[in-house]
């Protein structure tokens, strides 16, 4: 039991609190009233509690051997290793699109976003490639990206809420599957979206009292708008259909590829209470609104999965556990 909680704190917690501690500056600390340096900032915090969480379950040279080879370094290259490469990319990315949009209006922004995400999607085809993969499958898997990033894109007044729970599906899906190490990876940044979820709470309060002081609550509206522009929107496009997408092609367990797809594209959901959402007059009401609906998709979407998986049985699981055991890591 000790060594179960250690290693949980080792790969869920410890990268949490890491990227906890990244986006405090830009939630409740001195750059909280910077749009630009807020979206970079939690891109790159919840992108760090995966790569945190990767380097604790595997090593550096999990990372480091997928580009170039490693002296006396014998271990196998595995291909859903490539995750936590794109993991390491999309920091510079996120903070660089960032830099490069800084001048550009809200409309030309958006133009931009949707150009970096068609890029995404082709460099995502094209080079993440994982077991029993075909062209059909990678131009599916490009296409998941875009869904993704569409889908995103519409959870703008609860983002981290709704990462929360789309990462929290994740987890459980991947360990219904069998891939351990994926699903701790997943409740990591799961974990680590819920703490910038509520530090992005309380700095909205912080701000909204400067601003009701000084602007009339223009600083309020502009910072909320920015920390759920495109960088963000991107990061979690990206690495949420390739974690499907990763869990679609290692799963050994009879969790459904469609499964996984419905679970990527929840924040789709965030529509069904959008017209309350919009009538709602305070923050906090229109972001609950907004998030209703995804957590609703998530109960509803775990639900099936386990009703499945009681009416299938336990008789195969012994079987199946045996054959996959220590695949996947810890």
């Amino acid at each position: 039991m000790d060594d179960m909680l250690a290693y949980l704190i080792s790969v869920v917690a410890i990268p949490a609190v890491l990227a906890g501690a990244l986006a405090a500056p830009f939630t409740v600390g001195p750059w909280r009233r910077h749009p630009r340096a807020v979206e970079a900032g939690l891109a790159s915090a919840v992108l760090l509690a995966f790569l945190v969480s990767f380097l604790n379950e595997l090593d550096w040279r999990a990372v480091v051997r997928q580009v170039c080879t490693i002296e006396g370094d014998s271990a196998p290259i595995e291909r859903w290793h490539r995750l936590g490469l794109v993991a390491a990319l999309l920091i510079p990315t996120a903070c660089l699109f960032t830099l490069w949009t800084k001048r550009f209006r809200q409309a030309r922004r958006t133009l931009s976003a949707g150009a970096v995400a068609v890029l995404a999607a082709c460099l995502a085809g094209w080079f993440v490639r994982f077991p029993g993969t075909s062209f059909g499958v990678q131009v599916g898997q490009g296409a998941l990206v875009l869904a993704c990033f569409g889908a995103w894109s519409l959870a703008a007044g609860a983002l981290f809420w709704t990462a929360w729970v789309v990462l929290g599906v994740f987890a459980v899906l991947a360990g219904l599957g069998g891939f351990a190490s994926l699903a701790v990876m997943c409740g990591a940044m799961s974990a680590a979206a819920f703490l910038i979820g509520a530090l992005r709470a309380v700095g909205i309060r912080l701000l909204g009292a400067v601003a009701r002081e000084s602007v009339g609550g223009d600083a309020v509206e502009s910072a909320d708008r920015h920390v759920a522009a495109s960088a963000i929107t991107l990061v979690l496009a990206v690495m949420t259909a390739l974690i499907a997408r990763c869990a679609m092609a290692y799963d050994t367990l009879g969790v459904s590829p469609s499964l996984w797809t419905a679970a990527a594209l929840i924040p789709l959901a965030t529509s069904l209470f959008r017209d309350r959402s919009r009538a709602a007059a305070r923050p906090a009401a229109k972001t609950f609104w907004t998030w209703l609906g995804v957590a609703l998709a998530g109960v509803l979407l775990l639900s099936m999965v386990l009703a499945v998986q009681a009416w299938r049985g336990s008789g195969n699981g012994t079987e199946a556990d045996d054959a996959t055991s220590g695949m996947y890591g810890s």
